[in-house]
């Protein structure tokens, strides 16, 4: 039983460490939800919701629009601070889609680290528990000899 939990966890850290890097690296399925999302916000950023999501996003990762601040010219829509460096006023030139990936990219590979240590830390379980088992019935064996 403990032998195939170990197994069972291995199998669900591998699986769940896959998943994370799927939707967290340059060229993953999430790019394309938040490109979607970003140009959503950008087309409704008349709306309270909109509007404070753009700005949160835009402010605190230093970024601009879906792709760059083009998106807002395309959509002719006025191009706000939050998409302006605060020190140069210059607007940022990478999108948040970039950002937003790169950010995520950043912090969840300590993540998907920590699970791949957890599951070699599974595997040496499961190969002692093995051994362990054998040792055991080896022990046995020999105590009914006698």
């Amino acid at each position: 039983m403990f032998i195939g939990t170990q197994v069972f966890l291995f199998v669900l850290t591998v699986i769940g460490s896959a998943i994370l890097l799927d939707y967290s690296t340059m060229n993953s399925s999430i790019q394309p939800l938040i490109r979607q999302t970003m140009l959503r916000f950008i087309v409704t950023s008349e709306h309270p919701h909109s509007s404070a999501a753009l700005k949160l996003i835009q402010e605190s990762i230093g970024c601009c629009g879906a792709d760059g601040p083009n998106d807002y010219m395309v959509m002719r829509q006025p191009l706000p601070l939050e998409c302006r460096d605060t020190v140069t006023g210059n607007a940022f030139f990478n999108g948040c889609v970039n950002e937003l990936t790169w950010f995520l990219e950043d912090k969840s590979i300590w993540a998907a680290i920590m699970a791949m240590i957890l599951a070699a830390v599974h595997t040496c379980n499961a190969v002692l528990g093995i051994v362990l088992v054998q040792a055991l019935r080896r022990e046995e064996e020999a105590m009914n000899r006698r």
